[in-house]
């Protein structure tokens, strides 16, 4: 009866302690594909992943960085034509985006489309 009565006090007592949870934050899903359309004011992107797969629209989050190899990383430097590589996050609310961004070419230039 004794044993009963301090392994319900343990359990009791065990079931009271504060338990920690740690939340990691989910990394997106990486893709390289070509922006085709960019709206700075609304900070939105249309994107076709490579091959043609799938067109995603999605927004860029305001701390968001471009990195294209200059030194101002931030996003207001994209344009349509880009070949770029994304981490593209789907939340369970709101609208997918993503954060970092990354250029692998470059749109061509007028000039360039001119030549051909």
């Amino acid at each position: 009866m004794k044993t009963l009565r301090l392994a319900f006090l343990i359990l009791f007592a065990a079931s009271h302690f504060p338990i920690t949870a740690s939340a990691i934050q989910p990394s997106g899903t990486t893709m390289t594909g070509t922006v085709t359309s960019v709206d700075h004011s609304t900070r939105s992107v249309t994107f076709e992943q490579s091959g043609g797969k799938q067109i995603h629209s999605f927004v860029y989050a305001h701390q968001a960085r471009f990195w294209h190899g200059a030194p101002d990383a931030s996003p207001g430097a994209l344009r349509a034509g880009m070949h770029v590589q994304i981490d593209l996050h789907q939340p369970v609310f709101g609208p997918d985006f993503v954060r970092d961004i990354v250029l692998i070419v470059s749109s061509p230039s007028a000039m360039d489309q001119g030549n051909k």
